[in-house]
């Protein structure tokens, strides 16, 4: 607790700090320093979190993703902005105002709701009060709960959120959630010491006019400029809600879209009708249907009395045709999206415990489908004339019912199929209806062979006659698959031994290889469109289905999606405006912008971009009701949520402006009657056209000087824009500043988000820039970095299970420098990343720690030699070994800022707190322990370089400890963020000439090991036995070597002549070429003359070279070390001799020792020789 109270006791200081002296506050440089300075700038943002609630850990992830990199960036010395708003736009509040209205005016105040008794219920069936699983009303998530259980009320969750109780009725209003949330939102990242310049904060739609004038002018341009249309389209729609549910309106399902199939129309025969169309067939000698058809008929005139094989097949066929249907045609309709299969049908399937339903789609045409199905035709006009959504519903039908009925398939030349049974139809996916191609498709032949070889008795459970029913219809050679032939399914099935259809593991194999390889190589065999490609013809055949009458066309959503209000969403076909995110046109901007300017920081990011890019539709961009802003041009629709928050970075870099510190435009010093749309042409560099009402505003009278003055009153922030606001002496010279304040912070540079967003959110920021400013590509954004989400100790987030934390929970349990350091540490990639508690309680000891270090240390540390980085080129240039340990911790230090400026460059933070952290503080540690043997104090010029760049890397994820390490520790007046770390050019520069010393401590490491390594091998015994060092090593002489033999040396420069060869021959750029082993044999036999028995051992040598080189690269090739070997290995005598446990050791050049130069021939530059006493 002292820890945590101490690092709380500091965090609370520098924040204070911070906002009073607008340490993140950033803005352009004044016009003439520009030129003169050339300011490099930063501008990052973040998407503007949703006010329902507090923010959790998995905001402050993302979020962090921009902080870390605003924080990088400031001590980079780049000019910085990281701006945060608060977004309200949308269903979820209005949602949860309606539902607490709702509990207070049926249950009380506070509501008494009633406990649900679920205990005479299966485990998965209970459900919460009032809901029932059906398309288009209330649906209950499944879940084990206990017997008596109650749905969580809105009541209780505002208290979960820590709203106090006589609060709660106010939550009633809408806008009430708007002035709460972000309010607390701002205390807790205030409180997490957010580097954010809060000047610019607001919220969205109506709430706050200004944002709400900025959006409705985005909508009249991209409106005029024919991105925005309308009509009827095909949306994911909310029955309950009456309107389309985009992305942020829905629970689960985000980034669905609708599918489009083809239902296949199979009509049911009639069985009095059929037999009177074969009579009168067979009268007029009719051969048109071919043998296939003969042999069905002859079929069914011997067996007539079984063509009911099951007998509830007249009985509904006579509800149908005697008491409803009239004289419609009746079908069985199947989902496909591959009509161009359908000339293979041998049979159709449905589920016979499923629920079916006939519905008249018309007045001539009923069709038999899912509910699931036909609701979704409902919405699509597929309803006979019925209102939008309703379903001309005749009666239900069970599978069963269906069973071993005969059906009319188009395009297959069986003119008439049998309907049986299929037990793996999900109910939920299409129409319930699946038509059979067994050739191509490997689970239909899979029940095709189960029924007719009657494999667990599937025949005789469901009366199928199989000579009747099955034999007489093979499956057909459709398509032709190159080295597969016709028949895929068939074969693969058969060559893999496929026992069942309840083998599915191989099933899957083989449907992946006869789907794939099928449509993009198969050619077809049969049909209309046969010797054609399977993949030039699905169009043609659809269209030539409408044609025929033959199918309809409908949709549904890719996958289950439930609207924040509960309800399961189907797809409509609804008159609405929407953005033409179809246009080819303009995709082919927004593939540009991917290309050209674009980082994403991960290929799989830019892949999936392209991949939405390529996949985007039509967007539906207004909504009836809910919170937002008015669509412009027809004012009965609000801009959905998605749609208003695509350009809003633009916003920020004005929104001081105009709000006037206020998130919601209240304290503005001029009104919302003079923000048109000429203002936002002429501020986002548009047009050069002055706007006439802000211009007459600040004009119209003498009192016009005074506007201006109050306003750069309000305006003024000492230290922070003084020069430009002081600069404004007119109406004209305010809109300069707001203009060249867009065009300073334009483009964004970063914009970071979870990896979710990618499909919806970030593609429409690069579709929406693009359209803006279409002819100019300077103000498209530049990055996106994308996130996975965040674990919590190694497990998904819940708050049901309890597994969770708030962001402000978590500042108080370890405080913000070590929420920060377990978020950094959490992970970088796109993959879930994982904070571990662990890790945040470890940090606080850990960032203690690294403070009362750090004092000891320069508290300890003497001002000796080296005392500046002159003396310590100086000491290089001379070649002296007497600070070559300060020199190491030097390069160590450099070697760490260069990597981890690399990696946080990268937004790599995580790697680059590890850099930051624990390498350097282990360069520390190695420094600190080398003067205590040496017996020498720290050196105060490099403990305080260490601080200071220890500070300064640290304050890229931890700002608060290290702030106080530059001011409490190095004495600093200033902020360090005011102090930034050098160039990285000036640090390469550095770098340059102490990267020798990189090499000495690697040098250093390695040379132990390996002696080590030799020691162990004179200590075994030998093969009698006997050992010899009995009394283990006590003394060790080291050689090193200066030089290599000549056909060494020469050896090691033919390779590295060759090691940059960019010839065909050679593997790339930095390796050896591929036949290097026989150069250098013909180098050693024709320039060298090495003698032929010699060869091998030369041979050898060059192997261990090129071995070597693979991994060391030109440095294993290097013949003679930058460094004096003993110099250093007699600095570090100490290291050497603990390392091997020797008492006493010496060190001599080959030939200099009372060993003999014919006994140290295993030396070589690199590798010295030990000799044990």
């Amino acid at each position: 607790m002292k820890c945590l109270s101490r690092l709380q006791a500091i965090e609370k200081k520098w924040q204070r700090y911070w906002s009073s002296k607008g340490t993140f506050m950033a803005e352009p440089p004044i016009s003439s320093d520009k030129d003169k300075l050339g300011p490099k700038k930063f501008f990052v943002t973040f998407p503007y979190p949703y006010m329902n609630g507090r923010l959790h850990l998995g905001h402050l992830f993302s979020a962090t993703r921009a902080e870390f990199a605003v924080g990088y960036h400031l001590m980079r010395g780049d000019s910085s902005l990281f701006p945060f708003g608060f977004h309200v736009t949308g269903m979820p509040i209005c949602g949860a105002a309606k539902k607490l209205a709702d509990e207070i005016e049926h249950y009380g105040c506070p509501p008494d709701l009633p406990v649900v008794d679920n205990s005479g219920l299966p485990e998965d069936a209970t459900a919460s009060e009032n809901t029932i699983n059906k398309v288009g009303q209330f649906k209950a998530k499944k879940a084990k709960l206990s017997a008596k259980t109650v749905s969580k009320s809105q009541w209780d969750i505002l208290i979960d959120l820590g709203v106090p109780e006589k609060e709660i009725p106010k939550f009633v209003d809408p806008y009430h959630w708007v002035k709460y949330f972000p309010a607390l939102c701002y205390k807790d990242m205030c409180k997490f010491g957010a580097r954010v310049d809060w000047r610019r904060s607001m919220i969205t739609t109506d709430a706050n006019p200004y944002y709400d004038v900025f959006v409705r002018w985005q909508f009249r341009k991209l409106y005029r400029d024919g991105y925005i249309k309308f009509g009827k389209r095909n949306c994911i729609w909310s029955p309950l809600d009456g309107q389309a549910c985009m992305d942020h309106d829905r629970f689960s399902g985000e980034g669905v879209q609708p599918q489009e199939y083809i239902g296949i129309k199979l009509e049911l025969i009639n069985y009095a009708t059929f037999l009177e169309e074969q009579r009168e067939q067979q009268q007029e000698g009719d051969e048109e249907d071919g043998d296939i058809d003969d042999n069905l008929a002859e079929k069914l005139n011997i067996k007539l009395p079984r063509f009911y094989s099951n007998p509830k097949n007249k009985a509904i066929f006579d509800q149908l045709w005697e008491n409803q249907v009239d004289n419609a045609k009746v079908y069985l309709l199947a989902a496909t999206l591959r009509p161009e299969t359908m000339v293979g049908q041998t049979n159709c399937w449905v589920l016979p415990a499923g629920k079916y339903g006939a519905y008249y789609i018309n007045s001539d045409e009923v069709i038999i489908v899912s509910e699931h199905a036909a609701m979704n035709m409902a919405y699509q006009g597929l309803n006979n004339n019925k209102p939008f959504g309703e379903l001309d519903f005749i009666c239900e039908i069970s599978g069963s019912d269906l069973l071993l009925a005969t059906v009319r398939a188009p395009l297959s030349p069986y003119k008439q199929i049998f309907v049986l049974p299929l037990e793996t139809i999900k109910m939920d996916k299409g129409t319930g209806i699946v038509t059979s191609v067994p050739s191509d498709a490997p689970d239909d032949y899979a029940c095709y062979k189960d029924i007719l070889e009657n494999r667990n008795g599937i025949a005789d459970k469901y009366g199928i006659d199989v000579s009747l029913m099955l034999e007489p219809y093979s499956p057909l050679p459709i398509i032709e698959i190159p080295d597969i032939g016709t028949l895929s399914a068939v074969r693969l099935c058969e060559e893999s031994s496929v026992s069942s259809l309840h083998d599915r593991a191989k099933l899957t194999q083989i449907k992946e290889t006869c789907y794939t390889k099928g449509f993009y190589t198969g050619i077809m065999r049969m049909g209309p469109f046969a010797g054609q490609y399977v993949k030039d013809c699905k169009q043609s055949c659809r269209d030539l289905l409408i044609q025929n009458n033959q199918c309809i066309v409908y949709s549904e959503p890719e996958s289950e999606v439930i609207s924040r209000s509960n309800c399961v969403c189907v797809v409509a076909a609804a008159d609405q405006w929407y953005l033409d995110y179809g246009n080819i046109k303009w995709k082919d901007k927004v593939r540009y912008n991917i290309e050209k300017y674009l980082n994403t920081y991960h290929d799989e990011v830019k892949n999936q971009f392209n991949r939405t890019v390529d996949g985007f539709r039509e967007w539906a961009a207004s909504r009836s009701f809910g919170l937002g802003t008015r669509l412009p041009f027809d004012e009965r629709y609000v801009i959905e949520s998605l749609s208003d928050s695509t350009i809003y970075n633009a916003y920020y870099t004005i929104a001081h402006y105009l709000q006037g510190g206020s998130l919601n435009g209240s304290t503005s010093l001029f009104p919302i009657e003079i923000v048109d749309d000429s203002f936002f042409d002429y501020v986002f560099d548009l047009s050069n056209d002055l706007p006439e009402k802000f211009m007459e505003y600040f004009s119209a009278d003498p009192t016009g000087t005074d506007r201006l003055h109050n306003l750069k009153k309000s305006l003024l922030v000492p230290g922070v824009n003084s020069q430009i606001i002081l600069a404004i002496r007119s109406a004209e010279g305010l809109l300069t500043a707001m203009r060249e304040s867009f065009c300073f912070w334009y483009p964004v540079d970063l914009r970071c988000s979870g990896k979710d967003l990618i499909p919806n959110h970030l593609t429409m920021m690069l579709y929406n820039h693009t359209a803006i400013w279409s002819n100019d590509e300077a103000k498209w954004p530049r990055g996106m970095r994308a996130n996975g989400h965040l674990q919590l100790n190694d497990a998904k987030m819940s708050k049901a299970s309890g597994n969770f934390l708030t962001a402000s929970e978590a500042i108080r349990k370890y405080g913000a420098d070590a929420v920060r350091f377990a978020l950094a540490d959490a992970g970088d990639g796109l993959d879930d990343a994982n904070f571990k508690e662990e890790t945040a309680n470890n940090a606080v000891l850990r960032l203690y720690n690294l403070l009362s270090i750090c004092q000891e240390l320069l508290a300890a540390s003497a001002v000796c030699y080296p005392e500046s980085y002159k003396d310590i080129y100086n000491t290089i240039g001379a070649g002296s070994a007497d600070c070559i340990h300060e020199c190491v911790f030097l390069a160590s230090i450099l070697d760490c800022t260069l990597r981890a400026c690399s990696a946080f460059e990268r937004c790599n933070f995580r790697e680059g707190l590890i850099i930051s952290f624990n390498e350097l503080g282990h360069s520390r540690d190695q420094y600190i322990h080398s003067c205590e043997t040496r017996k020498v104090p720290y050196c105060r010029f490099l403990i305080e370089e260490y601080i200071n760049i220890q500070a300064k890397l640290l304050a890229v994820i931890c700002p608060h400890i290290a702030e106080e390490l530059n001011a409490e520790v190095l004495g600093k007046s200033n902020s360090i963020f005011s102090d930034p770390l050098q160039s990285q050019d000036a640090l390469a520069e550095a770098m340059k000439q102490l990267r020798v010393f990189l090499k000495i401590d690697d040098y250093v490491q390695a040379t132990i090991v390996r002696l080590k390594n030799y020691l162990v091998d004179v200590l075994k015994p030998r093969k009698d036995g006997t050992m010899k060092l009995p009394n283990g090593a006590k003394i060790a002489q080291v050689y090193v070597a200066q030089d290599c033999p000549e056909w060494q040396t020469r050896i090691a420069e033919f390779l590295s002549s060759m090691y940059y060869d960019e010839t065909e021959e050679c593997g790339g750029p930095g390796s050896l070429p591929k036949d290097v082993s026989s150069r250098v044999s013909k180098y050693c036999i024709d320039v060298l003359e090495t003698p032929k028995k010699d060869l091998q051992k030369v041979m050898k040598y060059a192997a261990q070279l090129i071995s070597a080189s693979k991994t060391d690269g030109l440095d294993a090739l290097v013949t003679k070390l930058p460094f004096s070997e003993r110099n250093v290995l007699s600095s570090y005598s100490d290291a050497v001799k603990n390392g091997l446990g020797v008492k006493q050791i010496s060190f001599y050049t080959v030939g200099e020792g009372p060993i003999p130069p014919e006994s140290c021939k295993a030396a070589t530059p690199g590798k010295p020789i030990v000799f044990f006493e």
